[in-house]
């Protein structure tokens, strides 16, 4: 659990690394490069972390693979829907639609940036926050 994470959940304070590198305290900016679907995930879900207060210029890629991975998982979603989870395969046999792999692989990464980034109800679950850090996070992070 990130040493933010674990202050704000009261995690003994002798299990903290008081010595870890200190990001800068601003907000990561999304590449120029990205497609708007990207970016549409990407504003979302910086202005959620920025309201939890666990967002640093540092987590940029992480955010940016998070993004993409949500974005693939509803391109795949969307061609489960229009088609049948068993296609014809190269020999003439059904075989499982390629999308499920998408999707599932898409998933699986999703889940393992959101708990990294107390995105999932569990992660949040094992989280405390003072009274003092609920809002908007305004204070915490500009930008």
């Amino acid at each position: 659990m990130p040493t933010q994470l674990r202050l704000v959940h009261g995690d003994n304070l002798h299990r903290v690394n008081r010595d870890e590198p200190k990001p800068r305290a601003v907000l990561p900016e999304c590449p120029v490069d990205v497609s708007p679907a990207v970016r549409d995930v990407w504003d979302y879900t910086l202005a959620e972390l920025k309201a939890m207060k666990v967002i640093s210029a540092a987590d940029r890629d992480a955010l940016l693979c998070y993004c993409e991975a949500v974005v693939k998982h509803r391109e795949a979603s969307q061609v489960l829907a229009q088609t049948k989870i068993l296609v014809k395969g190269a020999l003439g046999g059904l075989v499982r639609n390629p999308a499920l792999q998408i999707q599932r692989d898409s998933a699986q990464s999703i889940l393992v940036f959101a708990r990294e980034f107390g995105l999932t109800p569990s992660a949040r679950s094992q989280i405390r926050v003072a009274e003092s850090t609920h809002g908007s996070g305004d204070d915490l992070l500009s930008g």
